[in-house]
Parts: structure tokens; sequence; C-alpha cells
């Protein structure tokens, strides 16, 4: 995995080097992909309409009943002050350990539970309305904008790896990496001065405009989540039936002596997470591996998601580069953890044929907020403890 990494990262920056070189001007180049893509979609029109069609189906069975009712809801507690509630008793668990002001943990806990990119709308949602500054929203978009834990535990581990009990290890993964990159990017700050800045003050809103304006932003928010799943359907089409492009990465299979489709999953993944995913799951690689290949895709988040964060952030010019570049420190620290996990839990996990119930359902969301809350639980008395053994030193 190490050798893929640095592969990746010698061809990126060989790409950034000529172009650099060149003198190629930004938009010069958006202009060129833009051509070819609108070339290709003429020339596979019916591949194209089939792809488009397929991401309005995923788009309208998976996307649109769970998202739309939980932009809704997480909308009508913003508008009633819902954020001051959970600052003052999930603040000082979550954020106050990695170093950020108890207003923070709104988004958390929204990423902990529906995943992206509901993360990042509601760090946006803060920091428009003044209840972080742009220092902690720009380390909130890392640390909340993450994957949820239904399609770790039921689409990667139950449908397509066959065993749930494999969710778990990958959402402990995502979890405690989450965590590591709080620390990563924690700076030393005033936490106090932050938690008592005066927090805006919601006029009362009448509850049928309340609802009226949380449904507006639900479907707004909802349709655009559709249009990016739509071009993408479109793209990753385009992308999976190239022969080029497949007998391109079964050489370089060959060359690097990995099993075959290894690399075309990776660079699907770091496109579109899923069709990752699915590809690199049946493949006959050892678990541990393939299971943090997994993890790296799914924290990477591949660029639609990344192009979803993008569209609620962009009236806030924040630096891409950054965010791009520590999604994919996340995603090699995901690798590590998951891989090590792997490796200390008995092999007798991999052969569970645990299945998905309602209990266990109801267990995917309840989890992860469990896992957060007691590692940083830990976390906090680890701090207070190192803090007193100093200074009574």
């Amino acid at each position: 995995m190490i050798y893929i990494i640095i592969l990746w990262f010698l061809i990126i920056s060989l790409i950034f080097i000529l172009i650099k070189q060149l003198n190629i001007k930004k938009n010069t180049i958006i202009c060129i992909f833009i051509s070819v893509l609108i070339v290709l979609f003429v020339l596979n029109i019916n591949q194209c309409i089939v792809a488009a069609i397929d991401g309005c189906k995923l788009w309208y069975n998976s996307i649109l009943p769970t998202t739309f009712p939980f932009v809704v809801i997480c909308n009508l507690l913003i508008y009633y002050d819902g954020i001051n509630l959970y600052s003052k008793f999930l603040g000082p668990l979550i954020c106050k350990p990695l170093g950020l002001s108890r207003n923070c943990s709104f988004p958390i806990v929204a990423s902990i539970l529906c995943g992206y990119p509901l993360g990042a709308k509601y760090c946006v949602d803060l920091y428009k309305m003044e209840y972080i500054d742009r220092n902690e929203y720009e380390r909130l978009l890392n640390i909340a904008s993450n994957v949820g834990p239904l399609f770790l535990i039921g689409s990667v581990a139950g449908t397509l790896l066959g065993h749930v009990s494999l969710g778990y290890i990958l959402l402990l993964g995502s979890n405690l990496s989450i965590i590591i990159m709080g620390f990563l990017t924690k700076k030393k700050r005033n936490l106090n001065a932050l938690s008592s800045l005066p927090c805006p003050k919601n006029e009362s809103m009448n509850f049928g405009n309340a609802v009226k304006n949380a449904v507006q932003n639900g479907i707004n928010t909802t349709l655009s989540i559709g249009g990016f799943i739509i071009i993408f359907s479109v793209v990753i089409s385009l992308v999976k039936n190239n022969p080029y492009i497949h007998i391109a990465f079964r050489q370089l299979d060959n060359v690097l002596k990995l099993p075959s489709q290894t690399l075309y999953s990776i660079f699907l993944g770091s496109i579109e997470m899923t069709n990752g995913c699915s590809i690199i799951s049946p493949l006959e690689i050892s678990i541990p591996l393939k299971l943090g290949i997994i993890s790296f895709l799914t924290s990477f988040s591949g660029l639609a998601v990344i192009a979803q964060v993008s569209s609620f952030v962009s009236d806030t010019k924040i630096n891409y580069s950054r965010y791009i570049f520590l999604k994919v420190i996340q995603g090699i620290v995901s690798f590590i953890i998951t891989y090590g996990l792997c490796k200390v839990f008995p092999t007798s996990i991999y052969t569970s044929n645990l299945q998905m119930s309602h209990s266990s359902s109801l267990f995917v969301y309840i989890y992860p907020a469990l896992t957060i809350l007691l590692l940083t639980l830990l976390l906090s008395i680890f701090n207070r403890t190192l803090k007193l053994f100093f200074h009574t030193a």
C-alpha cells in the first residue's frame, strides 16, 4: 500500500510540475477537460443516458429517503437554538480534547450519524452564523467530514464483503482516524476564551416559517447532492467502459506484482468511493489489506464527495488543496489503524455469520457515537491527569 501511495504522489507531482513548466492557466486545463468529456459523452450517448438514469435511481432509493428528513430535522434544531443545547452537553466531551470550542459538537455528531457531506454543510452553517471563527471552521471541515456508519456496516460490510462484523472494524478505524486528525491539526489556543464567546441569539421564529425554511433548505441540499451523484455516475461509466484504462492499470499491477485490478479499484475509488469498494471487495487479497484499502478510500472520500463538499463551502473560500491533503493523510491513518486492528483481532471474526437485524441496524447509529464519547472521555481524563501530575511535580 505504501508503494501505491508513493506512486500516486509521484504521478500527481509530475503532472503539477509539467503544468507549471508549460505555464498553462487553470481555466485552460478545465476547458480542455470539459471538452474531452463532451466528446466522450456524444460518442457514448446511450451508455451515458443509462448511467444518468442509474444515478437518479440511486439518489431516489438511497439518498432522498435518508438525507432529506435528516437535513430538515437538523435545520429545525438549528432554528430553535439546538446548537447551544448540544454544546452544553457534548461540547466538553467531544470538542475540548480535540482543541475545539464546544459549539463544534453539532457538526461532528451530524457527521458521525449521517456521514458525507452533511458534516461539512453544518460546518458552513455554524461559520456563517458566527458560532465559530475561521480557524476553527477550517479545522472542523476535516474533522467533521466522514463516512457514515450505515454505509460502512450495511453497504460495504454486509452487502459487498458479506460479513457485518467487518464493518465494525472499518468503523472503528474511521472513528480513530478522526480523533488522530483532530490532534494532528490541534493548535495552542485559548479554549476558555473561545467557549465564552457570545453565541448569536436566534430570533424566535414561527413554527410554520421554521418548517418552511427547513424544508426549502433540505430540498436544495438533497437536489445538490443528487446532481453530483448523476454527474459522477456518468464519469464513472465512461472510465469503467474504457478498455485502454483497464489495460494500463493491468500492466501497472504486473509491474508492481499486485493482484489484478488493485490499482484500478484504488483509482476508481479516488473518483467515487462506492465503485472502488465494490471492485476491491471480491479481490483475492488478504483481509487486512482489503479492509485497509477500503478504509483508505472511505476516509479519503473521493473526488465525488469532495465536489459535494465544495458546493457547500465555495462561498467561504477555503484552501481546497489543504483540505484534500488532510483527507489523504486521514485516509493513510485510517489504513494503518484498520490494518493493525485486523492483525490484532482474532481471525474468527472474519468468518462470523452475523446478519443485519433490526437491533444491529440500530446499533449502527449508537456505536460510533458511543465510541467517540468514550475515547474523548478517556483522553480528557488522561489530559487532566497529566496536567495534575506536572503541576504537582
